[in-house]
This record gives C-alpha cells, structure tokens and sequence, in this order.
C-alpha cells in the first residue's frame, strides 16, 4: 500500500477509543526519537490486516468455501426486479384505480 495516510497525533487520535487502539497497538501519540516512526508502523499494521484478509479471501475461493456459503444463505442469485423488497411493496399496494374506486365524492342535495 504505497500511498495510505496515517496519523498517530491530532486529529481524531484524542478520542478516548482511538488513543486507546493506538496504545495497544504501541503507535500512540509521536515517536519519542524518530518523528513519523509511529505513524510508518501504524501503516506496517493497516497494510498487514489487509493482505490478511485478502489471503483469507483467497484461500475461501480456492477451497470453495465463499460459494457454499453463499448458496447456503441463498446467495446464489442476482436479485431480480421482482424480489427487491420495494417492488414487493409496491406490487402489495393498492393500483391508483383501485385506491380511487374508494373515493367518491356526494353532495348534499
């Protein structure tokens, strides 16, 4: 990840959760020798985590794993037209004919 910008002082890091992940990560606040040490690493673990997870991804896909998952949460169709909940809802709705059939107007003569 050659051009990921990451901060270990300002900003949001003042926040009590954030400066407590940066703590435990050991990334909090500037390098006491090295200004922007913090900050490399902190980037070292973001870049680490996301080839984790793409390796993770990888090795679902060959061992097939992320498919049988999605059939097996009935992922293993686009949603169509027809089986989005808005068209449900609108196919469930009265048509304007029928909604007006309702309404009639009298008068009192």
């Amino acid at each position: 990840m050659p051009s990921i910008e990451v901060g270990t002082i300002g900003g949001g890091t003042v926040l009590e959760p954030q400066m407590a992940m940066l703590d435990l990560l050991g990334v909090k606040g500037p390098h006491p020798n090295n200004p922007g040490d913090n900050a490399r690493q902190l980037a070292r673990i973001i870049a680490a985590a996301v080839l984790a997870g793409e390796l993770s991804l990888c090795s679902a896909l060959a061992a097939g794993h992320l498919v049988k998952a999605h059939m097996a949460h009935n992922r293993s169709a686009a949603p169509t037209r027809s089986s989005t909940p808005v068209s449900a809802a609108l196919n469930a709705a009265p048509s304007r004919g029928q909604a007006m059939e309702g309404l009639s107007m009298t008068t009192g003569r």
